[in-house]
């Protein structure tokens, strides 16, 4: 009885299986890195320390017979249950899944995914790439997706302040593409002095003028009592494999939760050619009384083919907060493979 059941079992996998599509892909990165500096416990971390990192990434896709295609997508990086215990298995919480439907140029999306402003902004990252991100975790980068407690990061967004699940949807028509977002704060309760939901809007536009590649995007995000920021960026990809880009954000602040509004601006420069891709970038953050960050990252990449890349980063962090100036900068070097 058992063999039977487990037959028909494989049967009916197999038959799902057949009428969808199920990829599995990861990167696998090995070298070494210099943190630079412990900004929670504000003190120099000049050690150099061995780099070695595993990411997997499964994804789903089908088509309904109505021509609805659907799918999903779990990272088993982001799904570990360090940060919330059980998050994963349990539908109130995201735990490093998103799923999507979608029909024509309409796209519904859930979970971990981006909010409408990081999802229609392009960002100065604009060649190469780094194992410990060195050219996006410097304090001068916005990366739009929120502070990074663990890297450091600083991003002008709303993305992840609520509890991570994220619903957008999207409408994509000739080169135009609409987003709306919305994230609950703390499981659609009503929070005290900041609301219940963090909404999101962008519009981009992506499309050839004259011989120039160009993308151009606006974001919104508002938590009614606490904040609202826009961002606005245009990116530009040139022949001979040059690229350069523009951003600026302004953030309003509520009083009780920071006491100066912020601003921020960046530009950067990207050259890929054959086998090489190198990445420049530098930013500032101006928050009146309250202080002011700078930085640049460099990123350069090499590929050596099948998958495999040399990967160099560096970034340098200026900063002038709460009364402390200082310094410091990170680099990483090694390899990073992909699958």
């Amino acid at each position: 009885m058992k063999k039977i059941l487990f037959a028909t079992t494989a049967l009916v996998a197999t038959a799902g299986i057949a009428s969808a599509e199920v990829t599995l892909s990861g990167q696998a990165e090995m070298g070494i890195f210099n943190a630079g500096y412990d900004l929670a416990n504000r003190e120099e971390n000049d050690d150099t320390q061995f780099f070695t990192d595993l990411d997997v990434t499964f994804t789903m896709t089908g088509e309904a017979d109505n021509g609805l295609t659907f799918g999903a997508t779990i990272d088993l990086d982001e799904a570990a249950d360090y940060g919330t215990p059980g998050g994963f298995e349990r539908p109130g919480y995201q735990g490093g899944e998103n799923m999507f439907i979608s029909y024509g140029g309409a796209t519904l999306t859930m979970g971990d995914t981006d909010g409408a402003l990081d999802a229609r902004v392009p960002e100065l990252a604009l060649a190469g790439g780094s194992l410990a991100d060195d050219e996006t975790i410097h304090l001068g980068f916005n990366h739009s997706d929120g502070f990074d407690f663990d890297t450091g990061g600083v991003g002008l967004s709303l993305d992840g302040f609520g509890d991570g699940q994220i619903a957008r949807f999207d409408y994509a028509y000739q080169g135009f593409t609409f987003s709306l977002s919305g994230e609950q704060v703390a499981n659609g309760a009503d929070v005290d002095d900041f609301g219940n939901t963090i909404w999101g809007l962008g519009v981009s536009w992506s499309g050839a003028v004259s011989t120039v590649d160009l993308t151009v995007g606006l974001g919104y995000q508002t938590l009614e009592d606490a904040a609202d920021i826009t961002t606005v960026a245009a990116t530009a990809g040139f022949g001979g494999g040059f690229s350069a880009g523009l951003t600026y954000t302004k953030a309003n602040v509520e009083e009780e939760f920071f006491a100066d509004d912020i601003e921020h601006w960046g530009i950067g420069f990207g050259y890929e050619m054959n086998a090489i891709a190198v990445g420049l970038n530098y930013g500032e953050y101006d928050a009146g009384d309250s202080g002011e960050t700078s930085g640049f990252g460099l990123a350069a990449s090499y590929d050596l083919g099948g998958g495999l890349e040399a990967r160099l980063g560096y970034g340098y962090s200026d900063f002038d907060i709460g009364g402390v100036d200082d310094n410091y900068d990170t680099w990483s070097l090694g390899l990073r493979m992909n699958f």
